[in-house]
C-alpha cells in the first residue's frame, strides 16, 4: 500500500508545482491590468516593478492553490485511467477512496498552507504590496514629466517640458496650462525658458523652479468691473524667477484608491478580525445605551419644566406645613415663566399650553421644536454611525469565513477532481484542464456573487462565504459516487430516477 501511495504522490508533485505557477501567473495579470498606467512609463525601475508583482503574488495565493489541487488531481488521475492504470488496481481489491487517499493527504496539505498564507502572509504582502505600491505613486510626481509630452497627473494643471537635463533636476522650455481657477473660462498660461523639478524633505509638495518667463492671464470679461476702468480682461507679466508650488495631498488623496483603510481586513488574521469584529458589536452597543440614556434624560421631569397638576397641587395649596413665604416665592417664580396662576389650580387641562399665558406660546413651541430637531438629529447621526460599524462588521466577517471556506475548497475540489479524471479517462493539458478551469469558473463567479449578496445585506456573512462550497459540494458527491460504481457521467431522468429508488430501497 506504501508503495500506491509513494506512486500516486510523484505523479501528482509536477503537475501540482505547474498548476500552481500557472494559476499564479493568470490571476497576477489582473494586477497588470489594474496598475499598468500607474507604473509602466512613469520611470519606475524593473525591480520596482518586480517588487510589486512579487507582493502581489503572495496576495492571492490562498486563490491560486485551490486552482492547484483541481489541476492537479485532474491529471493525475486522468493519466491513470487512460493508461488502465486505474482499472488494474481496482481489480486488485483497492477501492477508489485509496487510491484518492494520497491525493486526500496532500489536499489538507494544501489547506493548512492556504490558512497559514490567508493568516501570515496575505496580510504582511498587502501591507508591503500597498506601502510600495503608494511610494511609487508619490514619486511619480516628478518621474512622470517626459520630454514633449504634455502631462496632467496634476489637478487642474497640464504641463509640458521641452529638454530634461539627465539624471538632474534641470529642465528646459516650460509650458504650463493653469486650469484651477474657479472660473474655468479664465486662461492662465506660464512659460519659461530653463527650470528646476524639486521635492521637498517631507515630500508633500513639488516645486518647480522657473527662470526666464511669462505668465499670460486671459479673464473672463466683467462688465460691472469695466465699468469702474479697474478690470483688465488681458494681462502678461514677466518674471526673471518663478516658483510654482504642488500640493502632492491630491496623490495622498490617489492613494486612498488603493483602498488602504477601507480595505483594512485585508490586512488582519483571523485574531485581529475577531477581535476587530467584537470592536464593532460593542461599540453600536454602547451607542445604542446612549440613544436610551439620552431618551430617558430628556424624559425625566423637573420642577423647572412645568408645574405640578391634579389633585396634588389642590392639596399642596391646603397644606399647613408649606411656609407663606415659599408659596410667595413659587407663585413669583411660575409668573416670570408666563404661568397662569388660576391655572395650577384645575386639574383637567387639555393642553400644557394652556398652563402658560397666550403670549408665551410661541416661544414655548420653538423651544420644543429646537430640542426634537436636536435629539432627532442626534439620534440620526447615531443610526447612521451604527450602519457603518454593521457594514464594516459584515466585511470583516466575510473575509473571516472566507479564511476557512478557500482552504476547505481545495479539499473539495479533490473530490471533483480526482473522481471526474478516473471517468473522463484523459490526461494531459486537453480535457483536464478545461474542466479545472469551468469548475474553477465557478468558484470564482459564486465568491463574487457572495461578496456581493453580502454589500447588499441580502444574505449573511457567513452564507456569502460558504456560498461556494455549498453549491460545490453537490457535485463532488455525485462525481464521487459516480466514479465510485464506475458509471459514465451521463446524468438524466431515468439514471435519476434509479438513484432515488435505489437509495429509498436501501434505506
Amino acid at each position: 500500500m506504501k508503495l500506491l501511495d509513494k506512486y500516486v504522490i510523484k505523479a501528482m508533485i509536477p503537475p501540482y508545482v505547474m498548476a500552481f505557477f500557472v494559476a499564479e501567473f493568470v490571476l497576477v495579470m489582473q494586477f497588470l491590468w489594474k496598475y499598468i498606467d500607474e507604473i509602466i512609463g512613469k520611470g519606475i525601475s524593473v525591480f520596482v516593478l518586480f517588487e510589486l508583482i512579487f507582493y502581489f503574488a503572495v496576495t492571492i495565493i490562498p486563490m491560486a492553490i485551490p486552482l492547484t489541487v483541481l489541476i492537479s488531481a485532474v491529471m493525475v488521475y486522468g493519466n491513470m485511467g487512460e493508461r488502465y492504470e486505474l482499472s488494474s488496481i481496482k481489480s486488485a481489491g483497492i477501492s477508489l477512496y485509496r487510491i484518492m487517499r494520497p491525493g486526500l493527504m496532500i489536499a489538507v496539505l494544501t489547506a493548512i498552507f492556504s490558512l497559514v498564507s490567508s493568516n501570515y502572509l496575505k496580510p504582511k504582502a498587502n501591507l508591503k504590496f500597498y506601502q510600495r505600491l503608494h511610494a511609487v505613486q508619490k514619486q511619480k510626481a516628478s518621474l512622470a514629466i517626459e520630454e514633449k509630452i504634455f502631462n496632467d497627473d496634476f489637478k487642474n494643471i497640464v504641463m509640458r517640458v521641452e529638454e530634461k537635463e539627465n539624471n538632474g533636476p534641470g529642465v528646459e522650455d516650460i509650458l504650463i496650462y493653469d486650469h484651477t481657477a474657479i472660473n474655468k473660462e479664465d486662461i492662465n498660461v506660464i512659460r519659461a525658458e530653463k527650470g528646476e523639478m524639486l521635492t521637498s524633505d517631507d515630500g508633500k509638495y513639488f516645486v518647480i523652479k522657473l527662470e526666464e518667463g511669462t505668465q499670460y492671464m486671459d479673464l473672463k470679461e466683467n462688465k460691472a468691473k469695466k465699468s469702474k476702468g479697474s478690470y483688465r480682461p488681458f494681462m502678461r507679466t514677466n518674471f526673471k524667477e518663478y516658483q510654482k508650488v504642488f500640493d502632492m495631498s491630491q496623490f495622498e488623496m490617489e492613494a486612498s484608491k488603493l483602498n488602504m483603510s477601507r480595505k483594512s481586513y485585508d490586512l488582519m488574521n483571523s485574531i485581529q478580525l475577531l477581535e476587530a469584529i467584537d470592536s464593532f458589536k460593542m461599540t453600536g452597543e454602547e451607542n445604542i445605551v446612549k440613544i436610551s440614556e439620552q431618551w430617558l434624560e430628556k424624559k425625566k421631569p423637573t420642577s423647572n419644566d412645568h408645574p405640578k397638576s391634579g389633585k396634588k397641587t389642590l392639596d399642596e395649596n391646603k397644606s399647613p406645613e408649606i411656609p407663606d413665604l415659599k408659596k410667595n416665592t413659587e407663585r413669583a417664580a411660575f409668573q416670570s415663566k408666563g404661568i397662569k396662576q388660576d391655572s395650577l389650580l384645575t386639574s383637567d387641562t387639555k393642553s400644557l399650553l394652556d398652563l402658560y399665558a397666550p403670549l408665551h406660546h410661541k416661544s414655548l413651541l420653538a423651544g420644543a421644536v429646537s430640542k426634537v430637531s436636536k435629539h432627532s438629529d442626534y439620534v440620526y447621526n447615531i443610526s447612521a454611525k451604527n450602519k457603518n460599524l454593521r457594514t464594516n462588521e459584515r466585511k470583516h466577517l466575510l473575509r473571516l469565513h472566507q479564511m476557512y471556506s478557500w482552504a476547505f475548497i481545495c479539499i473539495l475540489f479533490l473530490f471533483i477532481g480526482a473522481p471526474m479524471g478516473s471517468i473522463i479517462r484523459k490526461g494531459g493539458y486537453g480535457y483536464p484542464l478545461l474542466i479545472a478551469i469551468i469548475f474553477f469558473m465557478l468558484f470564482v463567479v459564486l465568491n463574487i456573487m457572495g461578496e456581493k449578496l453580502n454589500k447588499s445585506n441580502t444574505i449573511s456573512p457567513m452564507l456569502a462565504a460558504w456560498l461556494s462550497s455549498m453549491i460545490l459540494t453537490p457535485f463532488a458527491f455525485l462525481l464521487t459516487y459516480k466514479a465510485v460504481r464506475d458509471e459514465n457521467l451521463r446524468i438524466g431522468l431515468p439514471s435519476f430516477l434509479s438513484f432515488t429508488k435505489k437509495t429509498t430501497s436501501s434505506k
